[in-house]
């Protein structure tokens, strides 16, 4: 039973030294890596590091963990504990009568009995501190308040390594995307389609690995904007192009019914995709239309952004799109006349109305100053400015020049200049 109570007594102070020896290993390794952690917040107000907290925790965790093991190993042993305990005024009685445990003799057994009894009568001399010193804590601490405070200092660069890893957020979806939508391109290129438009998608595809490698070297938010805005005009030539496709299919072109579906569905994805406004062909908002007085057979008339323009003629025939117009004009013969007519986005634009006083102001053309002196009047769908006829290949014109004068000004997003050409090309 003393043999027992022996053992017992020295495995819980073997015990209190092992978790004193982790503590006091952790609380060092701790103050490492919290010193560590401070470098690389330091590192953070000089270089981008979105993820600098994260390395911190990791470097944290990696000395913790590297504390544990290095505990299993070099953990106490009873030997080891029975020394220490000797240590607190026991002169070697417990370390000899642990060594000698299992030995039989006379001096062993009265040297062992000696020990249990010195052992028994002065147990409340040994004290093992669990806790390692305050200095060290003290340190600990402090490293740690330091590390905490520097996290929560904003600065220049720390929002830019933020800006950036949402740009590479971004870019990635984006990346994803035109992926996908490549993918479906060569799948389609490999069912049976005229060699015409194989050609079609093997542009598209060319140009959406260019958009690509724009996303992939976009390293500014104006950069991806940019990207973006090219991808979506993109996205609307390709859908304009796909529906060509569909109508050539739905004008008897010979074609699986699995190719059919497949243009369609890529044709619906590409319009979801596109984020562009309404086209001039079939745009939705409502708005007023500019509308001049008429004579010889021209009319006024208000119309709307879908389609419906000034009436050129006495019976209200709109030349515009998919709208309705009021004329009211007189006829070559000098009879007013008043209708209601609808036009078709098939019809030719015979000219469209221009206001008065064409003013360009930086980026910006049209009646930009002096706007209260316009004259205008109320015609029978609402308030309409008083303008001149112009051809519509003069206005295009008017606008190809003033684009091209952006261009050459720098006035335009970088890479756009490609793309504005490409626009007023196809009006050719």
């Amino acid at each position: 039973m003393e043999q027992r109570e022996f053992l017992k007594i020295i495995q819980s102070c073997r015990r209190r030294m092992n978790i004193a020896g982790f503590l006091e290993e952790s609380v060092s390794a701790l103050s490492i890596g919290a010193g560590i952690g401070i470098l690389f917040q330091a590192a953070a107000f000089l270089t981008p590091l979105y993820y600098v907290n994260i390395y911190i925790g990791l470097t944290l965790l990696l000395a913790e963990m590297s504390v544990l093991a290095v505990m299993l190993i070099r953990r106490t042993t009873m030997e080891q504990a029975a020394l220490v305990m000797d240590g607190f005024g026991f002169e070697e009685r417990i370390v000899t009568a642990y060594e000698h445990l299992d030995q039989e003799g006379t001096l062993i057994e009265l040297q062992r009995e000696d020990a249990m009894k010195e052992l028994s009568a002065h147990r409340n001399r040994i004290q093992i501190s669990v806790l390692p010193s305050w200095k060290k804590i003290g340190l600990c601490l402090s490293l740690f308040v330091l590390l905490t405070g520097l996290s929560f200092i904003p600065s220049v660069v720390k929002e830019r390594a933020a800006e950036l890893h949402n740009l590479k957020e971004e870019v990635k979806k984006k990346e994803d995307e035109i992926e996908e939508m490549v993918e479906a391109l060569e799948q389609l290129k490999q069912e049976k389609l005229t060699r015409q438009q194989q050609e079609t998608l093997s542009e598209m595809a060319e140009s959406l690995e260019s958009s690509l490698s724009e996303y992939r070297q976009a390293v500014s938010q104006e950069m991806l904007e940019a990207a973006s805005q090219k991808l979506d005009y993109k996205y609307e030539i390709m859908s304009d192009q796909l529906s060509e496709i569909m109508r050539d299919i739905e004008g008897g072109a010979s074609i699986s019914l699995a190719t059919a579906d497949a243009l369609k569905a890529m044709e619906d994805k590409m319009k979801e995709l596109n984020k562009m406004k309404p086209s001039k062909e079939d745009g939705t908002g409502q708005g007023q239309g500019s509308s001049g007085e008429g004579n010889n057979g021209d009319g006024s008339g208000q119309g709307n952004q879908d389609g419906s323009g000034s009436a050129d003629d006495g019976d209200g025939q709109g030349d515009g799109g998919n709208g309705q117009g009021d004329g009211n004009g007189q006829d070559g013969e000098g009879g007013a006349e008043n209708g209601r007519g609808t036009g078709s986005s098939n019809t030719p634009h015979d000219y469209v109305s221009v206001p008065n006083a064409i003013a360009d102001s930086g980026n910006l053309t049209g009646n930009a100053t002096n706007h209260d002196t316009s004259e205008y009047f109320r015609a029978q769908t609402g308030l309409s400015w008083e303008g001149t006829h112009t051809s519509y290949d003069a206005v295009i014109g008017s606008y190809e020049q003033n684009a091209y004068e952006g261009i050459a000004a720098g006035r335009y997003p970088s890479g756009m200049e490609e793309i504005i050409k490409e626009y007023f090309a196809s009006f050719d």
